[in-house]
This record gives structure tokens, C-alpha cells and sequence, in this order.
């Protein structure tokens, strides 16, 4: 190699040192994330403790009633119908903006309007690390008032409780807000592992026993290929296991 190419190299070299350095390993690295690694645990107000305790007892009942399969449950409670509900997408701005725009997705969907994303980041402080997922019940409580929403994790044993909250707040009208570590493996439509996002539920199909789905609705559109953003179908024990690979396990619901 002549001089001139190795000097034309460590040129190329350096330049993308610089641009790592300036960017950090979280803006490259990062395409499609929004979610901060860091774990801050949940706060819960006594009025969220309150609103968690009565939902929790409607969830039990409604698991007791599936298990029974039984026959008061009216539609769309079964565990084989499907619903969808109203929830317009908002694509992320940034690569690490899932928070602020599934927080602007959901309060669209009660008040039909929003703030930008922009504002959404500040109220949640988010960075270039992305959104700490245990503040985004805050924010959406104190953007609207006909749902307390509150932040749960769930041990593995515990699909029945998640299911049943995914089906209740579909049926309720309410979006649930996501923190998934996604794989191929697990939603198809991804082809690529993303550590961690966060989205919202927008609907539940159980009609076919073999093909159970949740609709969820993305900011984020993986590859500009126009396949993940937006109101889209995903496997339904898929997302639970894209919820129970990421390190929180949590929903806000």
C-alpha cells in the first residue's frame, strides 16, 4: 500500500472515530430503540394503588370466567372474538423518540388531539438513552382523565393476567403501553433484533385458536420498509414473549 493510501485511510479511520464519538454509541447503535436500559423503579401515587387494586380484581374475574369458559361473558369478553380500537400513528422523529410518540399516539387516542413529540420528550425527559418506560404513566395521567393508567411487571406464570389485560383494555377503549425487546424469532415482521421499544395495543383477534393476534400500533417503521409502522398484526404469544425477554417485563396499563 503507498503512502498515500495509508494516510487516506487512517483519514477515513479518524473521521469515523469522531462521528462515534460525537454521536455516541446510543445514536448509532441504537436505530429503532427509544428505550432507556436504565431501571428506575415505579412510583405508584395512592390513587394509581387504588385504580391498580380495582382493575387487578376485574382481571381476576374475568380470568375465572374464561377458565370457566363461561357463558355470561358477552362479546367482545370471550376469549374468541376480536376488537380493535382507534389509535391514529404517529411516526417517531428520532431513532430514540418510541416513547414520546406512542405517549402522543395514546392521549390522541382519548383526547383526539396532541402535543408534539417534542414536548412529549421533554415532560418525559427523554435522551439519546431514550425514555424511561416507568414514567410514561405519569405523563399520560396527567394529559387526560378518564383512565388511571398504572405501571405493571409480570413474572413468567403470569400470561393469563397479561392476556387478560390486553383483552379487558381493548374492550375498555384504552390503549396499553409495551416495553418490548423484539427478535425475528418472536414477531416475524421484524428482521432485525431492536433491545428495546415501546409501542402501544390497539386490538386483540382470537377467533382462530391457531392464529391468536394483538394489533399493535408502532412508531417505528424498521428498514423505511413501511412493514412494522403503524396499526399492525403480530403473533399474539409473540408480544408476550417480546414483553418477558425485556429486563422490566412491564406493561402500562
Amino acid at each position: 500500500m503507498s503512502k498515500q493510501m495509508v494516510t487516506k485511510a487512517a483519514k477515513v479511520l479518524t473521521t469515523a472515530a469522531l462521528m462515534f464519538t460525537l454521536l455516541g454509541p446510543s445514536t448509532i447503535f441504537s436505530a429503532g430503540t427509544g428505550d432507556n436500559p436504565l431501571f428506575t423503579p415505579d412510583k405508584p401515587t395512592a390513587a394509581q394503588k387504588a385504580a391498580e387494586a380495582y382493575k387487578m380484581q376485574l382481571v381476576e374475574e374475568h380470568k375465572v370466567k374464561l377458565a370457566a369458559k363461561d357463558a355470561s361473558i358477552v362479546s367482545p369478553m370471550k376469549d374468541t372474538e376480536k376488537r380493535t380500537i382507534t389509535v391514529s400513528a404517529f411516526k417517531q422523529e428520532t431513532n430514540y423518540w418510541c416513547g414520546p410518540a406512542t405517549v402522543k399516539q395514546m392521549l390522541h387516542s382519548f383526547n383526539n388531539s396532541s402535543n408534539s413529540q417534542t414536548y412529549y420528550a421533554q415532560k418525559l425527559g427523554t435522551t439519546t438513552d431514550g425514555t424511561d418506560f416507568s414514567l410514561i404513566d405519569n405523563v399520560l395521567n396527567s394529559h387526560q382523565s378518564k383512565h388511571n393508567y398504572t405501571y405493571r411487571d409480570f413474572a413468567a406464570h403470569e400470561y393469563e393476567t397479561w392476556k387478560s389485560i390486553v383483552i379487558l383494555t381493548t374492550d375498555w377503549g384504552y390503549p396499553t403501553a409495551l416495553d418490548l425487546r423484539i427478535t425475528s424469532k418472536n414477531m416475524p415482521l421484524y428482521t432485525a433484533t431492536v433491545e428495546g421499544h415501546i409501542l402501544n395495543t390497539s386490538g386483540y383477534d382470537l377467533v382462530n385458536a391457531n392464529k391468536k393476534q394483538i394489533r399493535l400500533t408502532d412508531p417505528f417503521d424498521q428498514g423505511q420498509r413501511g412493514v412494522t409502522f403503524g396499526n399492525v398484526w403480530h403473533p399474539f404469544d409473540g408480544v408476550w414473549n417480546a414483553n418477558q425477554d425485556h429486563f422490566r417485563k412491564a406493561v402500562i396499563w
